[in-house]
């Protein structure tokens, strides 16, 4: 279930519409150094130029985090397609992460989706989470990404369930209404790659200098709360492509051929449901709420997102 201190933080400080669940994106459910990045989930939010993220991982994988957890942002600055041996930042465990550099023999290429050009990147793990910005150009050696700022993350223990960071949009360079893009990767201090992150591409068993080819990316979008898996381009024509309504204890799908996740929260942000199911055209799934409560239905395949608000009733 999402973590109801981080579900409290986000109604505090950045607010709740009941139109809408708390704001969630999952990992790639890869599960190499344990699932503790793989098996986490995302939250978004946003009080005016403040962009606040959260985490939470399933405590009962009982992963430890014990890595660096990189989230690579991509917004409308030039910046890079591919990271390869010619960036090779090793002047801290930090950068050697970012870059994937190859001072211990762990040297990976990170290739990221068509059209997504990465010119920040964030660092965290359970002594400091900092933001970079990443020259667009040239080689990049010792020293050469940029420290930008801490992202005042709150992780310190590597037991720890859930934490939060936050920075602000003129510290990526963007203003109010301004889409920015994110993958995320799971890698060691020495560089070595592990298969969990967010954003698609990242293959099962991903490990140590193995290459990593991301093929989408996710979006937020500066005002609003969400985490919709999307191309740069393609964005609104996927969320717009699954058709799903909610009726007699059965939730139809229709429009997809696809595997999805299927959550379903209740208006306390608790997980109260789990699916995953192949849908081939169309299919119906049993799924029995708790009647006259409202919920939220979150259907996620791996380019696809829809969301329902509803409220069974016993002539439902």
């Amino acid at each position: 279930m999402i973590n109801i201190r981080l579900l409290i933080f986000f109604l505090l400080i950045v607010g709740f519409s009941s139109a809408q669940p708390p704001p969630v994106c999952f990992g790639n459910n890869n599960t190499g150094a344990g699932g503790v990045i793989g098996n986490s989930r995302f939250a978004s939010g946003y009080a005016g130029e403040d962009i606040y993220l959260g985490f939470v991982h399933n405590a009962d994988d009982n992963p430890e985090f014990n890595d660096v957890f990189i989230l690579y942002i991509a917004t409308s600055a030039p910046g890079r397609n591919i990271l390869d041996q010619t960036v090779n930042d090793a002047d801290d465990p930090y950068r050697i992460a970012i870059t994937n550099s190859n001072v211990n023999g762990f040297g990976s290429t990170i290739t990221f989706p068509p059209g997504f050009e990465v010119s920040y990147a964030i660092a965290i793990d359970t002594n400091s989470g900092g933001l970079y910005s990443i020259p667009s150009s040239g080689a990049i050696g010792n020293g050469g990404l940029n420290y930008i700022t801490s992202v005042n993350s709150t992780l310190t223990s590597n037991t720890q369930e859930d934490f939060t960071i936050n920075f602000t949009t003129s510290d990526i360079g963007i203003s109010d209404g301004e889409d920015f893009y994110f993958v995320g990767l799971y890698v060691g201090h020495n560089g070595y790659t592990y298969d969990e992150g967010y954003g698609d591409g990242i293959l099962a068993g991903t490990q140590g200098a193995d290459n990593v080819i991301f093929t989408y990316a996710r979006t937020i979008t500066t005002g609003s709360n969400g985490c919709p898996t999307a191309t740069l381009n393609d964005e609104e024509n996927s969320l717009k492509s699954i058709d799903a309504y909610y009726i007699n204890n059965k939730l139809h799908i229709s429009g997809i051929n696809a595997k999805v996740n299927i959550v379903v929260y209740n208006l306390m942000g608790r997980e109260v449901v789990r699916i995953k199911k192949q849908i081939n055209g169309s299919g119906k799934t049993p799924i029995d709420l708790v009647k006259n409560q409202l919920q939220f239905i979150i259907i996620e395949s791996s380019n696809k997102r829809k969301v329902l608000k509803v409220m069974p009733t016993n002539m439902n």
